[in-house]
Order: structure tokens, then sequence, then C-alpha cells
């Protein structure tokens, strides 16, 4: 899977929701704080089970290579300047980053390029561990995480 396959996923696991990808679309382009808090609450539930559905369709290949580039993308955006402007605990910047991903590719780039656009405290927990959560299930073993990105915030030495 390349980094093209796996944004693919995330913008699939939207397409189920019309209308939610419609709000996500405009907070796109709006940057608006509100709606995409409101968006938070959707893709820790409805888009992460969306997602959950697709992650299922995986053969085991495929499922680790999407959870080594999630851990890629978590691991990137661990970065101060990212985390200055979303929340301050260690635990609510990964959750800050899942949501950052989980939103997909154009959001993902935008808060990478330029911090300041990332919104306070809208998290998608689910988003960065669902996809341990499918592999366990289909394939009754633990996934080796962090294995090449630890996900944990502050893991990043260059970003901090």
């Amino acid at each position: 899977m390349n980094e093209a396959n796996f944004w693919q996923l995330i913008e699939t696991a939207w397409s189920v929701s019309p209308e939610l990808n419609a709000a996500r679309r405009l907070a796109l382009r709006t940057n608006d704080p509100f709606l995409l808090e409101s968006l938070s609450y959707e893709l820790t539930d409805v888009i992460g089970e969306n997602l959950r559905q697709v992650l299922q369709t995986l053969d085991k290949a495929s499922l680790a290579s999407f959870l080594l580039t999630m851990e890629q993308k978590l691991y990137h955006i661990d970065r101060q300047e990212v985390q200055q402007y979303t929340d301050g605990s260690d635990d609510g910047f990964l959750y800050c980053r899942c949501f950052i991903v989980g939103m997909g590719e154009a959001y993902y780039n935008g808060i990478d390029s330029n911090p300041a656009l990332a919104a306070m405290d809208v998290e998608a927990d689910s988003i960065g561990f669902i996809g341990y959560e499918v592999y366990l299930e289909k394939f009754n073993e633990s996934f080796p995480r962090n294995s090449i990105y630890c996900i944990e915030s502050g893991s990043n030495r260059k970003g901090w």
C-alpha cells in the first residue's frame, strides 16, 4: 500500500456518509472551529465505524501497511509547532493528531504546512487505533505497535 492508497481508504470512509462528507468539505474551506469540533464527534463515531468496515476488507499485508502509514503520519505531525495550536496534554495531542489524519489528506497537508490552521481540542482517538482493533479481530494477534514510528506525543525528536 502506498500513501495514495492510505488516503483513499480514509476518503472511502467519508464517502459512505455523504452529509458528513459535505460538512467536512465545508470545514476544509472555512476552517470553522465549531464545525471542526462537531465533526470530531462524527469522526470518532460514524466515520470511525465506516473506516472499520473498509479495513475489514483488507488482507493482512495491506492492513499492516495501513497501520505503518498511520503511525508514520501521526509521528510526522508530532511537533511542538502543531501542538501549540491543538492541545496541551500528551494523550490529548495524540488524539488531536488522530483527528488531523482522520480528516483526510487535504486537511493533514494543510496543518503540516501551516500548523496555525489546526483547531484547539478537536480529537478523534478511535481513528488512530481502529486499525489495531481490526487487525486483532481478523488475525487473532496484536499488531506490533511503534515498530518503526512511535505515535506517542513527544516521540518525534526533530519536532521538539
